[in-house]
């Protein structure tokens, strides 16, 4: 079949071309000939029109035709003008030759001639015939020559022959043929191929793949055809092919299946047997757990009757089941003496469309005891009937012991004023004494050193040194029990932050040499003034950088950054961000502070206590004595004091550290910020109210 399909579409194709190509050449050809030989006589008409307009012209000056001499030599050079014109002849009217470019024609009658409208001249007669002469057919035009009054006085024949038209539709029978020969053989060797490889081979392609299909070899896949048509059917085919396999594997799995759903058909017979076993065995632990649980369990049912009610129940309530099962729960709250009651049967409601509840209960139950209970109630669903659970938990010892924790809290606040009033009261009490004992050993140094002698001197030194000590010691007492009380007074004026620093650096040079420490200095030089009290300002600075000086080894270096930022934490740097003045006049902008040293750092636990009163980090026991001696030990105010002072001026204090390291010193920077937008808005530059650095001596000089 394959074979007689291809060679019919041959064939078929062979048949048309061959025919459309014929009918073809053949319509051309005669167009050609028509359109030749109209051509021809258009030509011989052109050039006996212009023949004749010369002739009228002479007849118009009243001469006779036959008298015009060098007519003979004119239709020659019309002749010889278009190599296609065989002669040029003038008749009279009655055919008979005149003039002739040829002598054979002069013997010729054109006396049968056919007129017909000329196109040129519609009130003109033209002839136009074919001539048979004994050198074969002529095409003749007759163009008629009229006198000055309208009278064709005689014609004008031009003709070519008809060998001319057969000779051109000759060479285009031959070209024709030519061109038929090369087309045919294209074109048919174009439908060939196509028929070969569009139409023969895919349908034998899609032929092999139904016959494999129907083999039973589901796997076979048509590849992509060229033709739409054919393209669709293969991918048809395709689809046919994968359904087939998909229900074949469908079969055999259903009937896999269907043996294995028979034998878990019986297994599963088998293992309803072990769960209604089961089931029964977890009824009973169900029931067990239940009446074991450490909490009163009671269950409700659509009535709000209690249905099931625990062994804890008995106890919390003081009532056994068979007093609580049966009853309604309003019935028992009354039972129990219950507060709030319609509150309580209100949330019992609410629990039943399924919300969690939560609840407290206070109860007097059947032993006379006064309990409280946390009240959790949850809607439960048992089949199709909603039942409600509530779970009561004795919390009466919970409460009792948040009361005392209360209590203890009251009293630790009493203790803790007690404490306060204590500090302020010894240490006024202290300072009096003292007073004089300083004044008495300052008399001894001073007016009557001379009558004593170096021992005694030694001693009274001592006793100064002590007393000096112990009054630093009064005067942190007293600044802390006064910023405890809100009682310390703040004398606030325009503050340069700068230059407190660069003035507490030179009071504390001393210790720094004593140490032989390095202070580096990072100040920003327009910072704007703060408003605060100078005296409280450098007993800050004081305190903090005497604090970097103890914790830092000898040799070390502790490091002062001043900035403008912005109020965010984690803290910034100068080098983090530095803003303008005229910023800070729109943003709220902090002055910071950084006091950072290389020393033994904080425990992170111990980061924020530092600044409570009396507490010294780290191990006590490793503490040494001494001002500023490496980890020496002090009262533990110098800290607290500085955080209140910041406070008061409207700041924050606080400190950053890796860690607790004595070997590593991984260090701690201290950040402090004070407020100065209130400056900002009263237009306070920090050239204000310069006399208190004047009495101080300060200069404008980083020191290292």
């Amino acid at each position: 079949m394959k074979q007689t399909l291809e060679k019919r579409i041959i064939l078929f194709s062979l048949v048309i071309l061959t025919l459309t190509i014929l009918l073809n050449t053949g319509m051309d050809i005669i167009v050609f000939r028509r359109d030749f030989a109209q051509e021809m006589l258009l030509r011989s008409q052109s050039l006996g029109i212009a023949l004749k307009g010369t002739i009228e012209k002479v007849l118009a000056l009243g001469l006779d035709i036959r008298d015009m001499s060098g007519l003979s030599e004119k239709c020659r050079e019309l002749a010889q003008s278009d190599p296609e014109v065989e002669y040029c002849v003038i008749t009279n009217t009655d055919g008979k030759p005149l003039f002739s470019n040829d002598p054979f024609f002069s013997s010729t009658s054109f006396s049968q001639s056919l007129f017909v409208p000329s196109k040129d001249e519609p009130d003109r007669k033209q002839l136009s015939r074919e001539i048979q002469t004994s050198k074969g057919i002529y095409h003749n035009t007759s163009i008629p020559i009229r006198s000055f009054d309208t009278k064709a006085v005689a014609y004008i024949n031009i003709g070519f022959p008809q060998s001319e038209i057969d000779k051109k539709v000759s060479t285009i029978i031959v070209r024709s043929f030519i061109v038929l020969c090369v087309s045919f053989m294209a074109s048919f060797g174009l439908v060939v191929f196509f028929v070969k490889r569009s139409i023969v081979s895919p349908i034998s392609t899609l032929l092999d793949g139904l016959t494999k299909i129907s083999q039973g070899d589901f796997n076979i896949r048509i590849p992509d055809f060229p033709m739409h048509e054919l393209n669709e059917l293969g991918v048809n085919i395709n689809y046919m092919s994968n359904a087939l396999e998909h229900r074949d594997n469908e079969l055999r799995k259903n009937y896999e299946e269907l043996e294995t759903t028979h034998t878990q058909l019986h297994e599963s017979y088998i293992r309803l047997e072990h769960l209604s076993l089961d089931l029964e065995k977890s009824e009973e632990l169900y029931k067990r757990m239940l009446e074991d649980a450490g909490d009163a369990i009671f269950v409700l049912d659509g009535n709000r009757t209690v249905i099931i009610a625990n062994k804890m129940a008995e106890d919390f309530l003081g009532y056994p089941a068979s007093q609580i099962v049966g009853q309604h729960i309003s019935s028992l709250l009354l039972l129990l003496k219950a507060g709030n009651i319609l509150q309580l049967l209100k949330t019992f409601q609410t629990s039943v469309s399924g919300t969690y509840i939560i609840d407290e209960i206070t109860i007097t139950n059947g032993n006379g005891r006064s309990l409280i209970g946390k009240i959790h109630a949850s809607s439960i669903t048992s089949g199709e009937t909603n039942l409600l659970q509530v779970i009561i938990r004795d919390i009466t010892k919970e409460r009792e012991t948040l009361l005392n924790l209360e209590q203890s809290t009251a009293g630790l606040s009493r203790l803790n004023k007690m404490k306060d009033s204590f500090l302020g009261l010894a240490s006024h009490e202290i300072k009096t004494p003292l007073t004089v004992i300083m004044g008495y050993a300052e008399l001894l140094l001073t007016d009557m050193k001379g009558q004593l002698n170096e021992t005694t001197v030694e001693m009274v030194q001592n006793i100064a040194s002590a007393a000096t000590r112990l009054d630093n010691i009064v005067k942190d007492m007293i600044d802390v029990s006064m910023i405890d009380q809100k009682q310390l007074e703040l004398k606030l004026e325009a503050i340069d932050i700068n230059s407190v620093i660069e003035a507490s650096l030179r009071e504390m040079r001393f210790f720094f040499a004593l140490r032989k420490q390095k202070v580096q200095t990072q100040l920003y030089p327009t910072i704007p003034a703060i408003k605060g009290d100078p005296i409280r300002l450098m007993q800050l600075m004081s305190n903090v950088i005497g604090n970097a000086i103890k914790f830092t080894p000898d040799g070390g270096t502790i490091t002062i950054t001043t900035a403008v930022i912005q109020n965010t934490r984690p803290p910034q740097t100068s080098i983090d961000s530095v803003w303008s003045y005229n910023e800070c006049k729109k943003s709220d902008c902090y002055v910071e502070i950084i006091i950072h040293d290389n020393g033994i750092g904080i425990d992170p636990e111990d980061q924020t206590r530092i600044f409570e009163k009396f507490y010294e980090a780290g191990n006590i026991e490793e503490h040494s004595s001494g001002k500023v001696a490496f980890k020496s030990r002090g009262a533990g105010l110098g800290l607290s004091i500085a955080k209140g002072v910041v406070e008061m001026h409207g700041g924050e204090i606080w400190v950053v550290s890796p860690g607790y390291n004595p070997e590593k010193f991984p260090g701690s920077s201290f950040y402090i910020r004070f407020p100065i937008q209130s400056i900002a808005e009263e237009n306070v530059t920090s050239s204000a109210n310069p006399s208190f650095y004047t009495e101080l001596n300060l200069n404008k000089n980083n020191h290292n």
